[in-house]
């Protein structure tokens, strides 16, 4: 009976039912899993070293024998195990050790020739050897890399390389176990691959670095392959779903884009224009958008926004854009109503007008509504001809019904909003397109609900730079448009990393600034004192809102803001600051996103280095907003000089800061990624630019073709695995 890679565990190995419990609790339940249960390093233990070259550094190996044992504990009660090893060659003795290794002593081989290897300690003149692995020598060195096997619970790392060595790897050699290719064949050959079943051979005993290299690549760009036909496969049918609503095709129209670029009072940057120009081409397309805009702080998404907004509403369409917070969705909507109001001075919406005319009855009464309703966060000019509207869930009673009733009889052309837009009162005549501002922040759920208000064209925003690559991986279901360019004009924020030494220095400087009329946000990594229990070198807000008010700057106005105020109260504090009513605001991160204060120059973030470097980055784009020269300071508790925090000083780009931050930190930490669907990769580099796009592109070329699942069928098994898989997380 042949078995395969699904092929139940108990079904081709002998283990004992506490070892098939474990298994089964860390989810190693099939000889697939046990396959990707991949060595965590590897020793090349086919040349030994002697007495004179033992090196601290590095993994030692010797060849000699264990001539006594002994146990003893320490203060603590912890069990040592000591054992005398006399090198072969040398004939010296050294002494190895191993902590808590209960039972090693009974099972520890003495007078016969073994191979040990561990690294080397030296500590008062004297060598030891820690935590040595064992292996009885036959008489010949090993060749290539000896797999060292990561341990689980009770389950050794031995017994891990029992069972794959001597009972699953010679299943599959002698074609009991069948391993056939996941990725089509002409794509192994076309990017050089071996065939799964070598690959995985060679990974679990490879004969040298070169060929376990080869072996790596070749599953990576496996793994990469079946994730990115997932993200394809929930694409199509998202379209799909979504192309039932019947919005038509709609042309790409040069001379509009011409047209409403001469109302601005700036010249769109290239990076704007090529994401325009992405965004309008999917409109011509018979499936609906669905794309992720991803910009640098300040690098213009609401314009990129409006000329999306724009071909939809003249075809009679209605379009929403939705953000986390009311104080960015507010901002989002005066945006683009500025962007509508200066298009109405130049008579732009008399050359182009709204293909309906449902709306236009009603726009003077409209009007009048708005005339008498008191704003809670900002003003502006509404527009006659084109109907914005703004609702959170502050926005109650008459007001509400209001605009419900003028958006479900589509006299509201465009709806801003928080993630009340996604609640089933809400309910739209025809909507065209969806916009997504810090998409990252919403959870499936809410997305779900989003898209079965039959939005057509998405688009997901986010200001927070992600490294293609990682946003290749978490939003393949996506095209990219990036905007990797600032507009000309905009000021560099001078950064400064600082010691509690230069406190002093910034707080003289601050005074300055307000003195000449300026503002200045302080951030704090805690919202209570009580928060810091081992972090008691880190300021909390409320503390640093009493020193700075009471002790620093007495004579100034200082206002306080944090996660765990009201929403109508945070507003209000909010748009106080963005009012000039105080000089400093002392805030946790809740300013870290799309707040916009042009009159505040300094940002000084206590405790800097508890934050990740794209984070960093988000909080110095809250100033520099204006006219004015703005500067970020960087205060670390340390008296060391922090690397990291250096390269805030260095450059101004969030894509290089975000590519840094991943390789610091992984991809699991970075923008809350964990939540929204990135897979648990056992062999794939996530810094491996080219192999994701190789693979983009060949699970591109495999839909395209025509070709069927139902033909490849253990890729077919393979991207329901790995469906399954990410829905679990």
């Amino acid at each position: 009976m042949h078995h395969t890679l699904l092929t139940p565990l108990d079904k081709v190995i002998k283990m004992a039912k506490k070892h098939y419990d474990e298994l089964q609790k860390n989810n190693i339940v099939t000889v697939q899993d046990l396959l990707s249960h991949f060595p965590r390093e590897y020793e090349d233990r086919s040349h030994f070293t002697d007495f004179a070259n033992i090196r601290a550094d590095q993994k030692n190996i010797l060849l000699g024998e264990f001539i006594s044992v002994r146990t003893e504990k320490t203060r603590n009660n912890f069990l040592l195990v000591k054992a005398q090893f006399r090198e072969n060659t040398s004939k010296k003795i050294i002494e190895c050790v191993w902590f808590n290794a209960r039972g090693i002593d009974k099972t520890l081989p003495l007078h016969q020739k073994v191979m040990i290897s561990a690294k080397a300690k030296l500590s008062y003149g004297k060598i030891s050897l820690q935590t040595p692995n064992v292996q009885k020598y036959t008489g010949e060195s090993s060749e290539g890399l000896f797999p060292i096997y990561p341990t689980l619970s009770f389950i050794t790392e031995k017994w891990f390389f029992r069972k794959i060595h001597e009972e699953l790897l010679p299943q599959i050699k002698n074609g009991n176990i069948n391993i056939p290719n996941v990725v089509p064949t002409h794509f192994l050959e076309k990017y050089n691959l071996l065939h799964k079943k070598e690959a995985l051979l060679i990974l679990h005993y490879p004969k040298d670095k070169i060929s376990l290299q080869k072996a790596q690549e070749s599953l990576a760009f496996e793994e990469l392959f079946v994730l990115q036909l997932v993200s394809l496969y929930k694409k199509q049918h998202i379209q799909n779903i979504q192309h039932t609503s019947g919005v038509e095709p709609i042309p790409l129209n040069a001379e509009l884009m011409k047209d409403f670029f001469t109302t601005l009072p700036f010249t769109p940057t290239n990076a704007q224009k090529i994401a325009i120009f992405e965004i309008l081409k999917d409109y011509e397309k018979s499936v609906p958008m669905q794309r992720l805009l991803e910009g640098d702080v300040g690098s213009g998404k609401t314009l990129v926004a409006m000329c999306a907004i724009l071909p939809i509403i003249l075809q009679g369409y209605q379009a929403c854009i939705i953000a986390p917070t009311e104080i960015l969705a507010k901002q989002l909507f005066l945006g683009i109503q500025k962007f509508i109001t200066e298009a109405e001075k130049q008579n732009f919406f008399k050359k182009y007008s709204i293909t309906t005319k449902e709306n236009s009855k009603n726009s003077k009464e409209n009007t009048d509504n708005k005339n008498n309703e008191n704003t809670t966060l900002f003003e502006c000019e509404e527009s006659e001809g084109i109907q914005t509207e703004f609702l959170s869930g502050s926005i109650k009673g008459k007001k509400r019904e209001n605009i419900l009733e003028r958006l479900r009889t589509n006299q509201i052309q465009i709806l801003a909003g928080t993630h009340a837009l996604l609640e089933d009162p809400v309910v739209f005549h025809h909507l065209g397109l969806a916009i997504v501002d810090e998409q990252h922040r919403f959870g499936v759920m809410q997305r779900e609900k989003l898209l079965q208000k039959a939005s057509p064209h998405f688009l997901q925003m986010s200001a927070t730079p992600i490294p293609r690559s990682l946003a290749i991986i978490a939003f393949g279901d996506m095209d990219l448009s990036v905007l990797n360019e600032l507009p000309p004009g905009r000021q560099e924020i001078e950064t400064k990393v600082i010691t509690e030494s230069g406190r002093r220095t910034i707080e003289l400087f601050i005074d300055d600034q307000i003195e000449k009329g300026r503002q200045a946000f302080v951030i704090c990594p805690l919202v209570e004192t009580s928060e810091s229990e081992g972090f008691e070198d880190l300021r909390s807000v409320e503390e640093e809102f009493i020193r700075l008010s009471t002790h620093i700057f007495p004579h100034r106005k200082v206002a306080i803001l944090h996660g765990k105020m009201k929403p109508k109260e945070k507003d209000a504090i909010m748009l106080d600051f963005k009012n000039k009513k105080y000089n400093i605001l002392v805030a946790t991160s809740v300013v870290e996103v799309g707040v916009d204060v042009p009159n505040a120059t300094v940002m000084v973030i206590e405790g800097a280095e508890r934050f990740g470097l794209s984070q960093l980055h988000q909080f110095r784009g809250r100033v520099g907003r204006g006219n004015h020269k703005s500067y970020c300071f960087l205060l670390h508790t340390k008296s060391y000089r922090n690397e990291r925090l250096s390269a805030m000083e260095t450059t101004q780009n969030g894509f290089e800061l975000a590519e840094m931050d991943m390789k610091i930190r992984g991809t699991g930490e970075i923008f809350g990624l964990k939540q929204s669907g990135i897979p648990d990769l056992k062999m794939a580099n996530l810094m491996d630019g080219r192999k994701i796009i190789d693979a983009k592109e060949s699970a591109e070329e495999f839909i395209q073709s025509g070709d069927s699942l139902e033909s490849h069928l253990p890729l077919k098994d393979a991207v329901e695995a790995r469906k399954k898989s990410m829905v679990s997380q």
